[in-house]
């Protein structure tokens, strides 16, 4: 599922062109590839991409705008899905935190699923 070469979770500086200035910002290389996958979806470059979130951002720092975008995107996405009679799979948001987080022993047992009823809730064990 996941490649040999995933990126650890190290802030990576890149340049951008918001408008017509030039700026730099900080993100982990995940968010810096989701940034250019959905860049990529929409058809537009990240500095075009950049240059919209920066216009829509209100008193947040074009960072955090541009990470809270991120995470909106693909959040819509899913509740585009879940239309469709989609569930979340625990398993897989276990494996997608060991991978992109790390995995954190003794701090945490595994959670254990329940029977999901109308909602998606997942019961999480307390931390101990």
């Amino acid at each position: 599922m996941f490649a040999p070469d995933d990126k650890p979770s190290i802030l990576e500086s890149r340049n951008v062109t918001v408008g017509s200035r030039r700026t730099s910002m900080r993100l982990e290389p995940q968010m810096w590839d989701a940034l250019e996958s959905i860049a990529r979806l929409e058809g537009m470059t990240i500095n075009n991409l950049c240059t919209q979130i920066d216009f829509r951002r209100r008193k947040t720092g074009l960072t955090s705008a541009t990470r809270v975008f991120i995470v909106s995107y693909y959040r819509h996405l899913v509740r585009h899905f879940e239309g469709d009679g989609a569930r979340g799979d625990v398993a897989l948001a276990l494996q997608v935190l060991d991978v992109e987080v790390g995995r954190r022993p003794g701090r945490v047992t595994d959670p254990q699923p329940v029977e999901h009823s109308d909602s998606s809730d997942v019961n999480w064990p307390a931390e101990g």
